[in-house]
């Protein structure tokens, strides 16, 4: 199941790309988020981001999953992390 996978990181930026599936996905938002870390000055800050990410990557295998099964579109936001999952 083919995907086009839209992220935001709060502080960071927006990006988007196509992923094969949902761990692809997670793949791709856990690259952002490590590449992420040196756009904080102070380790606080990121690790409260990557704490949110690690939270949506959850999300992402339960809710995410569920919504694109059934052909819908998915999109959730915990904390400063914003993902969006769309069936293609």
């Amino acid at each position: 199941m083919g995907l086009w996978l839209a992220w935001s990181l709060e502080g960071v930026g927006d990006a988007a790309e196509a992923a094969a599936d949902v761990k692809a996905a997670i793949r791709a938002l856990d690259i952002s988020v490590a590449r992420s870390r040196r756009s904080f000055d102070s380790d606080l800050p990121w690790r409260m981001l990557k704490t949110s990410a690690d939270a949506m990557k959850a999300a992402m295998l339960d809710e995410g999953v569920k919504a694109l099964e059934s052909g819908r579109a998915w999109a959730s936001t915990i904390g400063g992390v914003r993902v969006k999952l769309t069936p293609r």
